[in-house]
């Protein structure tokens, strides 16, 4: 395991050489239900150049020789994923990045063997429709968790390295987690990115400053050290309680919730200035892990719109 100081750059580490684009604007389409085809719609009646999507976790049938299925799709399935590349190259819309929305956990839990299944299957899918990155989260344990994490990722690498697809360390609340009390679960601090980012060449953050605030994490001063490893900024917005938290602590539930950019704490224009200084190339990705917001798709859409509206003209300008 590789210490570095709270603000030693990772240059080294993660080089520039590795960004594909410009600094863009991209949305996470999961919550609109309409499927991928639907959500390149969505951005592409914007303008928006890119979409993330997440899948819940799922189970590989197994054939009765016993061999996995996980590294094939059916010729439908095929095809269906082979017409969403092509919408998306029709309509200027690229996947930036598929989300598996599974927490690797390296607590007191049993290795999940069907993990490495879904992970190969989601390599066949993000091949298939041209996606560059996968992502995964990440649960902390006790002693020996952080070399245990270490050999997985390496491990994945492998595969991911050998079909050109990148990993990303999502740095937000897993879902699993979202409401939770801290007495149930244990977020990864600073150290431990800077710390799997040195051993696990290839890996990139996705990074949260929503998550930063709620952490008491300064995300404008953390940057300077961690920006050369970030690939991707998922843009939640955070608002706290401080009634609840004075009367519960941080140990409490429910003092802090995921709110759509504008809405919270992030000061979004001191971090895109801050992302250009130190010359981030990425997507800012738009979430709608509000509570406030309905289901409905009138109600998705304004509160996308009004996202866009906010982050739109500080990306571009």
């Amino acid at each position: 395991m590789i210490n570095y100081n709270n603000t030693q750059s990772l240059d080294k580490i993660t080089s520039q050489e590795n960004r594909q684009q410009l600094m863009q604007l991209c949305f996470d389409a999961t919550r609109f239900g309409t499927g991928l085809d639907g959500a390149i719609g969505i951005a592409a009646s914007r303008g928006i150049k890119a979409i993330e999507y997440s899948f819940a976790p799922f189970s590989v049938r197994v054939s009765k020789s016993g061999s996995s299925e996980s590294n094939g799709l059916s010729e439908k399935e095929l095809n269906s994923l082979e017409k969403i590349r092509q919408m998306g190259q029709e309509n200027d819309v690229s996947i930036a990045c598929l989300n598996l929305d599974y927490c690797l956990n390296f607590g007191d839990k049993k290795p999940d063997k069907n993990f490495g299944k879904m992970l190969s299957k989601m390599v066949t899918v993000a091949k298939t429709i041209g996606c560059p990155r996968l992502s995964l989260s990440i649960q902390p344990g006790t002693n020996g968790w952080l070399e245990e994490a270490e050999r997985q990722i390496n491990a994945c690498q492998s595969e991911l390295n050998s079909d050109g697809l990148a990993l990303l360390l999502r740095l937000s609340t897993p879902k699993e987690n979202q409401g939770k009390s801290l007495k149930n679960w244990i977020a990864m601090e600073p150290q431990d990115w800077r710390d799997l980012i040195a051993a696990c060449p290839g890996l990139s953050l996705s990074f949260s400053p929503a998550d930063c605030i709620w952490l008491g994490i300064d995300y404008l001063k953390i940057l300077s050290g961690i920006v050369s490893g970030i690939d991707h900024i998922e843009a939640h917005d955070c608002e706290i309680s401080r009634t609840m938290l004075a009367d519960s602590g941080m140990y409490g539930p429910l003092w802090w919730r995921y709110r759509v950019p504008g809405k919270g704490a992030v000061d979004w224009t001191q971090l895109i200035e801050a992302l250009k200084l130190y010359g981030y190339q990425g997507n800012i990705s738009i979430h709608l892990d509000d509570e406030f917001v309905a289901d409905d798709q009138q109600s998705l859409e304004d509160a996308l719109d009004s996202a866009i509206k906010l982050l739109n003209p500080l990306v571009k300008g």
